[in-house]
């Protein structure tokens, strides 16, 4: 009995022997049976005479050398039959900058969003990115992630008061005064900033509300000026006629040059002026025509008063 139980074991023992012989032969002749392949690189097909038994061995066999980044299909362990094709697809180089870093990555060549998401780039909706995600994935591009955020600020801003001007006959000629001091208001101001890479690209008004208002600044400022080195306290245009011949004027005084009639409800009579092409005068007379923004200048004779004709001038009213 122990003996049949010997002869089993051995049995058995030289039966998986045998097996191994078979799957050993069986390698052996599989590696030196020639098989025809098709190997594509990046789309370019090559047929192949080989003896490699399976991927890895037909990829050394050509000297092509994987980075885990490159496809290979089918994969690199699977043994090769006649007739089979294998696909090679490399990955390239590309730059990325982002989050205030550089970094140089692979990635197959399909789009920029497809290399990001393989390496587990997050980019947010109001990210920019350049090239855009849906760009194809070319070696040595250069792609940059604007990172973009908003946050709101609360702050208090001074209200700058406006200056008005007033005009004052009472001060001399080219002087000021300030009446009354303008004071800055203060408003508060909800902004909403956008930020590029944590620098400030865009600001939005959301809320306006008025602290205190300002005060504006009121100034006098001189309506006189000064004409021939005298000051004057008004100009306007009247129009200009000229008449001669003597006699008294309205005031019992003479008749002569430096002397106007005017109509007393617009120039009263003794005021001191300056006619724009004439000179200096009293107004000293009256006259039926002369009415509203009218005078009439003396001249020595009829040529003269020819001459002059008819005009508008700027006339000036003198100070005392």
């Amino acid at each position: 009995m122990i003996k049949k139980l010997a002869d089993h074991k051995m049995l058995i023992i030289c039966l998986g022997m045998l097996l191994v012989i078979i799957a050993l032969a069986f390698l052996l002749l599989t590696q030196l049976v020639s098989k025809e392949v098709r190997l594509v690189v990046d789309g370019q097909t090559q047929a192949i005479e080989t003896n490699s038994y399976d991927v890895a061995e037909l990829l050394e066999e050509n000297n092509i050398e994987l980075v885990k980044e490159d496809s290979v299909t089918p994969s690199i362990d699977k043994p090769l039959t006649d007739g089979a094709e294998v696909k090679v697809r490399k990955a390239v180089e590309f730059t990325l900058q982002a989050d205030g870093k550089t970094e140089e990555l692979k990635a197959l060549p399909k789009t920029v969003g497809d290399a990001l998401k393989y390496h587990k780039i997050k980019v947010g909706e109001a990210d920019k990115v350049s090239p855009a995600l849906n760009e194809p994935l070319t070696a040595g591009a250069q792609i940059v992630i604007n990172r973009i955020t908003t946050a709101k600020e609360e702050v208090t801003e001074e209200i700058d008061f406006k200056t008005k001007t007033k005009g004052d006959n009472d001060l001399p000629a080219g002087t000021t005064k300030v009446v009354k001091k303008g004071e800055k208001g203060q408003d508060r101001v909800v902004y909403e900033i956008t930020y590029s890479d944590g620098k400030e690209i865009a600001r939005r008004e959301l809320e306006r509300e008025t602290i205190s208002k300002p005060v504006n600044k009121l100034v006098a400022k001189s309506t006189r000026g000064t004409i021939q080195g005298k000051e004057y306290t008004k100009k306007f245009t009247v129009k200009a006629y000229s008449y001669t011949g003597g006699g008294r004027t309205a005031m019992g005084t003479q008749a002569r040059v430096g002397e106007i009639a005017v109509d007393p409800s617009v120039i009263p009579l003794g005021t001191r002026v300056y006619v724009e092409g004439y000179g200096f005068a009293r107004a000293e007379d009256t006259g039926g025509n002369i009415k509203g923004n009218t005078i009439d200048v003396y001249k020595n004779s009829e040529s003269e008063c020819l001459n002059w004709g008819v005009r508008n001038v700027t006339i000036y009213i003198l100070s005392e």
